[in-house]
């Protein structure tokens, strides 16, 4: 017996929508004839460049949020029990 095949989940896409200088237009029509590529093409991986240099790659790093020397830990407050009873 032959298996199904799960069905691919469908990409969401978003609209995204911003305003370009007359001048900046050019600029990017320049750049995409020059490289054979297309507008939405160059923004996607113009954006995808700024995120991962800036920390928002594929595989974001969580790093642990410092804690200042004034912070308290509930350690300080709540007393240890095995000391407690050598007292």
């Amino acid at each position: 017996m032959a298996t199904k095949k799960r069905r691919r989940k469908p990409i969401r896409y978003k609209a995204v929508a911003f305003k370009l200088t007359a001048q900046q237009k050019k600029r990017v029509d320049a750049f995409c004839k020059k490289h054979n590529t297309t507008p939405i093409h160059m923004y996607k991986q113009a954006i995808m460049h700024y995120l991962t240099s800036n920390g928002f790659g594929a595989v974001r790093s969580h790093s642990e949020p410092e804690i200042s020397a004034n912070q308290m830990s509930i350690f300080d407050i709540v007393e240890d029990p095995v000391l407690a009873l050598k007292s």
